[in-house]
């Protein structure tokens, strides 16, 4: 082995190119499940409050059931979904993203506890929780 192969420059500019789609298609899949469970957590946390802000008795309740499990099953199929992944698990954008849509969905909550059967403040509220999850899904999925 005492003879190194030789590489011109332009061979090593297609590997380093080649290195590098490998890297971006790499870090896109890792992406994709965290867009995912901010997508849909939004979906259903904003459709659920705006069921619970608008139903009363079984109706309520059946909206507050859907809604947790739902919220259960997110997480489940998230938890398995990123097993060996680690796109921004631990970073600031994931950190963010969270607390952002906690947030609003804690307004929408505060929408449904004290201002329930408001139309016009649900409709708000829950629109909020889902501007805020889509906002934070297309900043993760141009980063």
């Amino acid at each position: 082995m005492d003879h190194m192969p030789t590489v011109t420059p332009a061979e090593a500019r297609a590997l380093l190119d080649h290195a590098d789609s490998i890297s971006h298609t790499a870090h896109n899949a890792t992406r994709w499940p965290y867009i995912t469970f901010i997508l849909a957590l939004g979906v259903a946390t904003s459709m659920g409050t705006f069921a619970m802000a608008l139903a009363t008795g079984d109706a309520f309740g059946l909206a507050y059931v859907g809604l947790l499990a739902v919220a259960f099953a997110l997480i489940i199929f998230f938890v398995i979904s990123i097993q060996g992944r680690s796109a921004f698990a631990r970073g600031r954008r994931w950190t963010v993203y969270i607390a952002s849509w906690f947030v609003s969905y804690a307004l929408a909550i505060s929408v449904v506890i004290w201002a329930h059967g408001n139309v016009l403040l649900a409709g708000l509220a829950s629109g909020l929780v889902l501007f805020v999850s889509f906002v934070c899904a297309a900043r993760e999925g141009r980063s």
